[in-house]
């Protein structure tokens, strides 16, 4: 299953650097992150039915909170 959560930032250098950040990571190997309208971070990543508990959501909200981020509908 493919999961998809979108952050937003106060500008786009603070998003891009939550970006590289994300894309640079070895604990979210499956994610990628890309520029979603200047200042927001689309993430998509693979999440295997046969996992019980999946951790990556709660490393994103915490990187994204180091940089001001906050999870947002789009």
């Amino acid at each position: 299953m493919q999961l998809s959560i979108v952050y937003g930032f106060n500008d786009a250098p603070t998003a891009n650097r939550f970006m590289n950040d994300v894309n640079a990571n070895d604990a979210l190997q499956d994610a990628r992150a890309k520029l979603f309208d200047r200042d927001k971070v689309r993430i998509v990543y693979k999440l295997e039915q046969s996992q019980q508990f999946d951790s990556t959501l709660s490393t994103l909200d915490d990187l994204a909170g180091q940089y001001g981020g906050v999870e947002i509908d789009a």
